[in-house]
């Protein structure tokens, strides 16, 4: 069994449809959902299911929604070495309307992970080592992340992660978010991620400008599936798109391809696995 150490955030998502024509200081009615989410904790989940061995390693608040976000780690499996901090456990708020989305975040007691957290003998035990990209933004929980991917880089552990959204990858700097990439092995970002960290357009050429940098990886392309590499070879697949929110996909592709790379399967194969993990999770989350 893959043994996979995650670190990065846990947050409650909460998704909402914003209605058209909101009033102002009025209440309108409208279809809300809480789900546990954070894009490490939504890595570790689909990759506990997918039957890797895996410990999380995070922070959150001392409230209820931090013992609910933990309880939904430790029911499929997974070691929790979440921390506790003063500040409120983080929320995600996805607001769709007219098919888009957009994203309000508090990061709350994420920042609570710090290099101390890192504890040297869970990597001793670790197969493979992923990092939320989001990890890379905080000055806090950087630490944390730099110490992770040393101790793993020691170790020989390949090092994946999932990057942030493009905005925020050029509000930090596109040569300072690659810096703190150094280490890291396999890399996993959407078109647009893709577009801003190798300066291309085309999802080919994004693949080939990454491959240079992560010998692993793919290109997630949303309806369009996923192309996939693996050294010079390359993996275009699409599953049939599938109605929902696509919050998370992107963690839930990660991590179905980490688990079946790592079980031998081929990369057509794991790529096309990671691709129907993407669209189930979409459509679990009308």
């Amino acid at each position: 069994m893959t043994r996979i150490v995650v670190l990065g955030d846990l947050n409650l998502d909460v998704y909402a449809t914003h209605p058209s024509g909101l009033p102002a200081g009025a209440e309108a009615r409208s279809v809300v959902r809480t789900v546990p989410g954070g894009s490490a904790g939504t890595f570790a989940r689909v990759a506990a299911a997918a039957g890797a061995s895996v410990t999380f390693l995070g922070c959150v608040g001392n409230d209820l929604v931090g013992d609910l976000l933990v309880r939904s780690l430790e029911d499929r499996g997974i070691v929790a070495r979440v921390a506790r901090d003063e500040r409120p456990t983080g929320t995600i708020v996805s607001l769709e309307h007219a098919g888009e989305r957009t994203m309000l975040c508090s990061r709350g007691a994420n920042d609570g992970l710090t290099a101390d957290r890192v504890d040297e003998a869970t990597l001793t035990r670790a197969d493979h080592l992923h990092v939320s990209g989001y990890a890379f933004l905080s000055d806090m929980q950087r630490t944390a992340a730099s110490r992770a991917i040393g101790l793993a880089r020691e170790r020989g552990l390949p090092v994946s992660v999932d990057p942030p959204p493009a905005n925020l990858i050029r509000a930090f700097g596109v040569r300072r978010f690659l810096a703190c990439l150094d280490d890291v092995t396999w890399l996993f970002p959407n078109a647009s991620e893709g577009r801003v960290l190798s300066g291309f357009e085309q999802p080919a050429e994004i693949a080939d400008a990454l491959a240079d940098a992560f010998p692993i990886g793919a290109v997630t392309l949303g309806p369009f599936g996923a192309l996939a590499w693996d050294g010079a070879r390359r993996s275009l697949e699409r599953t049939p798109e599938k109605p929902g929110n696509p919050t998370g996909a992107g963690d839930a592709y990660a991590a179905a391809f980490v688990v079946g790379f790592h079980q031998g399967l081929t990369l057509t194969e794991v790529n096309l696995r990671a691709c129907r993990t993407a669209a189930d999770w979409i459509a679990q989350n009308p």
